[in-house]
Formats: C-alpha cells, structure tokens, sequence
C-alpha cells in the first residue's frame, strides 16, 4: 500500500502543527466531471491551476494528482504556473503533487515515474537553450509549502524561479521531496530575489549539469537531508557546476548531505598554453555570506572543492571529502573552524595542485583525520591579495602522507601550527613558517 498523504498532513516537520491547509482543490492533467476541483471525480485541469492560484487564500491547499498505474505526466516547458499571493503565518499557500488516493488526497510519488517531465528531448548539449521554470514566484510571495514533484528534464532556469528585478523578499518557504533527474537547475532565483526563512529538505537529484539551487541573497536557511549527484554532467564552457551556490547572506545551514561528481573540463589548451581551470564544486558560499553551518555533509569527486567557502565564520563538523581537488576550501579571516573531519585522496587536476584543506584566512581545525597521496597536500596555505597571511592551527586528529604527499604548502608568507597531531604515526607538534620567495 502507498503511503497516503492526507491533506491535512502536507506540512514539513517544521511546519507549525496550526499550518493545514484550510480547503483544498485537486488538479490533474486534463481535468474531470465538472472541473471545479472539489474530488478526484470533478479535477481541476492543470490549465486553470494558474487562475486558481491567482486567487489563492491563505491556508488553500492544491494537490496535483497522477494515476497510480502511471502512464501520464504533464510537460514542464509548455506553460509556466505562476505563484504571486502569499498565505499567512500558520496559514500557509500548499502546492503538491503526488499519485491520486482517496476522495482529495495524495500517496507519494514513485521516483521512477516523472510526474513532471520535458517534453521536447533533453540533453546535456541542449538544456541551456530551453526555456522557463516551470514555476514562476513572484511578488514576494511567501508562507508557501511546494512539495511531491518527481521531475525529468528542466532548464538552466529551474523548475522553481523566484523572479524579482528590484530588490524583493521571499519567506517562509518550505520546498521538500523533491525527486529530479537530467537537471540544467530546479531552484533559481533572479538578482533581486532575497529569501528568508528557507527550508529545503529531502530531496534527490541526479543527472545536474549547472547546479541544483543558486540564491543571490538567503538569510536563516536550512538544506537538509539532500542527496545530489551530478554523474558527471559536464555542460562545456561556461556552464560550470556549483551543486548549491550562495552569493550573499547569512545564518545558513546545511545538514546531512551528499554531494557526488560534479566536474567540467576546460577546453583544450591552444598549442604553447598551459591546460585550462577543472571547474566543478559542491556547496560554494562566496565573500558576501556569513555564519555558515555545514554538518555531516559528505563530498566525492569534485571537479575543484567539495566545499568552496568565501564565508566569514565557517563552521563544518563530521563531514567527509573523496577524491575532489580541494576538500574544503575557506577563504577568509574570521571565526572558523573544522571539527571532526575526514578529507581522503585530494587530487591534483592539471597543473593545481590538490589539497585536504586550502586554506587563505584563519582557521582552526580540531580532531580531523587528512590523507594526501602523490602531488597533493594536506594543508594548502594560499596567500591572497589585500588579505594577512593565511594562519591555521590544528588541534589532534591525523595527517598521513604517501607517495610524496605533504603536510603544508603555501604559496607565499603564512603558518601552519600543529599540536598532538599523529604525523605518519608520529605524534607531532611543530611550527611551519612559509616566507614569500623573492
């Protein structure tokens, strides 16, 4: 039997218990009986979901349904849904989609089976030049709960877009159980887009060629409990991948995630040139965030770092790299620190050198485990303009080299602390110094 999802259970786990949705509409593709949505036997059709939502109350609930036995799916680049009202604290706006089960309820989607899929032929090569999200949230809208959607083939514009010109903000947004393959983005928001408030949790994509979300600007966010897997989708020239990209804000957590194969090649050096960058990271935070939170995240074979952080105040416990060039990457001076984790098999791609933890700022690193092999380090101190030398201490855990791998490198003035740390089954505490060469 599939789980049923009742309507007044549609809420994440963070939804206060007061935010069910007052009324209900069901929806399907082309509609049925007298159309007006109040049971499975009477649908709305997917075509007047649009007015609908234009009128939309605060606590209204929509749930898009799909015969269980399969068979059907809407097409996600014919039409675009527009979001623009907004429910109310404990009252919030409910879109879902999932398989028809009882009078106006949902039974989860099957994974294997898109409910919401491109109808044109989708590829790597061709993605970029299609068109709109699927979802267009717009006027600030906020209080929204978007949930269910098992999706095949979107844009680089998403499936979700919050589209904002001039400086707009979004809160209260819940987007969960998401299931996606063969991904140009399915969250996108325009350049004055702000998000507050921000739940994404337990979701699954696999086959990403830019990224699963990008955020120009997010404050008091949590991803949790997300599964994304590139699988080597290299996009070509610039469609570089960053699987979650944060250009600006502040106090964001990410928990329990698994980032896996995100990795662009550069195109081939023209003769007498050195070979190009090898793009490809997992969650990037660039220098206009702050207070970043990263716990039990888990990167592998990333084309550049499996966590490329520009933040000011970085925290990341219990979290593991593989096989990425950087594993961690923190750029800047500020309160951060690693604790308890576990960075393997750096590599070396082209002519940069990999590193565990590429350092160009402060950190503290406490109770974590590096391994670096042939042509990689374990700490990489990277001196940057207009910055002070970086500077990282490290308190116990371990450091293993083979193969010619080092303990510290920099590329300019900079130190490295070790204190009771196990250096190739040594204990070991000692200064490393590093003097710009002139």
């Amino acid at each position: 039997q599939p789980h049923r999802l009742c309507a007044a259970a549609l809420g994440p786990a963070t939804v206060p218990a007061a935010a069910k949705p007052k009324s209900v509409q069901v929806v399907t593709g082309s509609g049925a009986g007298d159309k007006d949505g109040r049971d499975w036997q009477n649908a709305m059709p997917i075509g007047a979901l649009n007015k609908a939502l234009g009128r939309a109350r605060p606590g209204a609930g929509y749930l898009i349904g799909f015969e269980p036995a399969g068979g059907g799916s809407i097409p996600l680049d014919k039409g675009q849904l527009l979001i623009k009202v907004s429910g109310e604290e404990g009252r919030p706006v409910f879109v879902q989609a999932g398989l028809i089960a009882g009078d106006h309820e949902l039974a989860a989607g099957n994974g294997d089976s898109p409910l919401f899929k491109s109808s044109k032929p989708w590829s790597v090569e061709n993605f970029g030049r299609r068109g709109r999200s699927f979802f267009a949230i717009a006027n600030g809208a906020s209080h929204l709960r978007l949930s269910g959607f098992r999706i095949d083939g979107t844009p680089a514009d998403g499936f979700f877009k919050f589209r904002a010109k001039q400086a707009t903000t979004f809160s209260d947004i819940a987007i969960s159980d998401i299931e996606a393959r063969n991904v140009g983005r399915i969250i996108e928001t325009e350049r004055g887009a702000s998000l507050r408030n921000l739940l994404v949790n337990d979701c699954k994509a696999v086959g990403i060629v830019r990224g699963f979300a990008r955020f120009r600007d997010l404050s008091d966010a949590t991803f949790r409990n997300l599964e994304l897997d590139a699988d080597n989708m290299d996009g070509g020239g610039k469609n570089v991948c960053q699987l979650i990209a944060l250009s600006a804000g502040e106090n964001v957590l990410f928990e329990n995630i698994t980032l896996r194969n995100a990795l662009n090649e550069p195109p081939p050096p023209k003769k007498g040139k050195e070979p190009g960058y090898v793009q490809g990271d997992g969650i990037v935070c660039e220098r206009k965030t702050r207070n970043i939170t990263v716990r039990n995240c888990h990167a592998s074979r990333m084309g550049d770092g499996g966590f490329d952080l520009k933040t000011t105040n970085v925290t990341m416990e219990d979290c593991t790299t593989d096989s990425c060039k950087f594993g961690a990457r923190i750029w800047a001076e500020g309160d951060n620190v690693i604790r308890r984790c576990d960075f393997r098999n750096p590599v070396a791609r082209n002519e940069t050198m990999g590193a565990c933890v590429q350092a160009g700022g402060t950190l503290e690193i406490v109770d974590t485990r590096m391994q670096a092999g042939p042509g990689t380090v374990a700490v990489s101190l990277s001196n940057k303009k207009n910055q002070k030398p970086p500077h990282v201490v490290m308190r116990g855990g371990s450091i293993e080299t083979t193969g010619g791998g080092k303990v510290a490198h920099c590329n300019g003035d900079g130190v490295l602390e070790i204190y009771d740390v196990m250096v190739d089954g040594k204990l070991t505490t000692h200064r490393y110094v590093f003097k710009k060469k002139e």
